[in-house]
């Protein structure tokens, strides 16, 4: 998905700790909140929390969050030093394997891409005024695990 020109481009550099994950998703709130975005504010968070969480767990460096967007739809982008990309898993009794697939339901597309250090796994969210949404959620298929 094309995002128009984007409305705001915002940048958080977050410490390779615990608290991040929380200091993410309070900023993605207030971003999206100050830019008027309105889709499911929860579902934009939610994956935040997701995304700076497997950062944390699976890569390397301390993670940067980025989100892009309009009123209408929002990219978030997480980036860490860590060049391995990430692989959808299956659940497992003991946890886990669960973020990719919810990622992929909540987002109308998601992916990852190389950095000359580390990469960026990102998602791109729309809301219910937005082509390409049904109801408020994206299209089903749109993303990428199967």
């Amino acid at each position: 998905m094309e995002l128009p020109s984007p409305a705001y481009d915002v940048a958080l550099d977050l410490p390779e700790d615990g608290g991040s994950a929380a200091h993410a998703r309070e900023f993605a709130r207030r971003t999206l909140i100050r830019h008027e975005y309105r889709g499911r504010h929860e579902d934009v968070v939610l994956v935040v929390s997701e995304l700076v969480s497997n950062a944390l767990r699976h890569g390397h460096g301390a993670p940067v969050l980025r989100m892009v967007g309009t009123p209408g739809r929002v990219r978030v982008e997480v980036s860490d030093d860590s060049p391995a990309r990430p692989v959808p898993r299956a659940p497992g009794p003991a946890g886990g394997g669960l973020g990719l697939r919810m990622i992929d339901r909540l987002a109308a597309d998601w992916g990852s891409s190389p950095l000359a250090r580390g990469k960026v796994v990102w998602c791109e969210l729309t809301s219910a005024d937005q082509e390409g949404s049904v109801g408020g959620r994206p299209v089903p298929g749109t993303g990428s695990v199967v």
